[in-house]
């Protein structure tokens, strides 16, 4: 299977707006690319970090990978670079790491050029990480770009939004999609992983390379497993919470808008495999269960990276899964 290419097309235009703004000397000081997971946020940001930090970038705007700037970014130590991420997986960005941050961003350039910070994922600051940013996003230094990536960019706080450049990133057309997958990324399948990426192709060829999917339809038969009373919640909650747990919660939020699609309109789950186990779980549960373990689902994503007991949260979920086999009312025993 060959490399997928550093820079996926569907980000062109995005990346042409980005590259008049510069030329133009107008390039935000706070830009928010917000979307989902795998459609090539990072890219962007990655590829824009590059032209702002080179010494002599190409006509087209991409780094030249020659000079000393290109070096350090190679190996991970531009002293103009900073990227801010949780400490620990799952958890919050902390209001010390906004403030060192601060400090670094108002310190002179070491090469004299920009200074550049990647914030990802940005709705990992809790509150009072995200107001320790605000006096940076009111009164930036001069050459200073401030990158945030979000999943889910209403979580920022809106004063945060309000001082950013917002830049949506979106999946390309499914036949486009498919078709970057087979002549890109060399995948004779791209419809199955697609499926599986919910239309992300970078997601997708992440499946197509790895054990990702194994893992993916693994979990979809143990939730087939609770619903039919062959697996207990509380132990496979007791497997999961330590996994990484936002993959998941997305997959069985995918699962979920399948059921329900299947019980509004009596559309086929995509999972061709699994559909006649997908509709029997449909047919067992009314649309209020459906849309109320959705929601929750949603909001333990959304909960992650606070002090959220992920092993009690996974528990409650599978107990509510497990519950859409008994009639409404009823409730089960688990």
């Amino acid at each position: 299977m060959s490399t997928v290419p550093p820079f996926p097309i569907w980000l062109e235009p995005a990346w042409q707006q980005l590259l008049q703004s510069w030329r133009d000397d107008r390039l935000a000081h706070a830009l928010l690319f917000g979307g989902p997971a795998g459609l090539g946020k990072q890219r962007l940001a990655e590829r824009l970090t590059g032209l702002l930090l080179c010494a002599t970038p190409t006509p087209a705007g991409d780094a030249c990978g020659q000079c000393q700037s290109c070096g350090w970014l190679q190996v991970g130590s531009h002293p103009d670079l900073t990227r801010l991420m949780p400490e620990e997986t799952c958890k919050a960005i902390k209001v010390d790491q906004v403030r060192d941050l601060c400090i670094e961003l108002g310190m002179t350039s070491h090469a004299g050029r920009y200074k550049v910070a990647i914030v990802a994922p940005a709705e990992a600051m809790n509150a009072n990480a995200a107001n320790s940013l605000l006096k940076t996003l009111e009164e930036p230094t001069p050459q200073t770009v401030l990158i945030l990536l979000s999943e889910a960019p209403g979580r920022l706080l809106p004063t945060v939004r309000s001082r950013c450049r917002a830049l949506h990133v979106g999946p390309p057309p499914h036949t486009e999609a498919a078709a970057w997958l087979k002549a890109a990324a060399n995948i004779d399948d791209p419809e199955r992983y697609l499926r599986a990426a919910n239309g992300a192709p970078l997601a997708a060829a992440d499946l197509a390379a790895g054990e990702v999917l194994v893992a993916r339809e693994q979990r979809l038969r143990e939730l087939i497993a609770v619903h039919q009373g062959r697996m207990d919640p509380l132990k496979l909650a007791a497997d999961w919470y330590t996994e990484q747990n936002t993959a998941v919660l997305q997959w069985w939020s995918q699962w979920l808008q399948m059921l329900i699609r299947y019980k509004l309109a009596q559309v086929s789950p995509a999972e061709t495999e699994y559909a006649a186990n997908l509709c029997e779980i449909a047919a067992s549960a009314d649309s209020r269960q459906l849309f109320e373990l959705s929601d929750r689902i949603m909001a333990t994503v959304s909960a992650l990276n606070s002090g959220l007991n992920r092993q009690l949260a996974f528990e409650d979920l599978l107990i509510r899964w497990a519950r859409l086999a008994a009639p409404p009312g009823l409730g089960r025993r688990v």
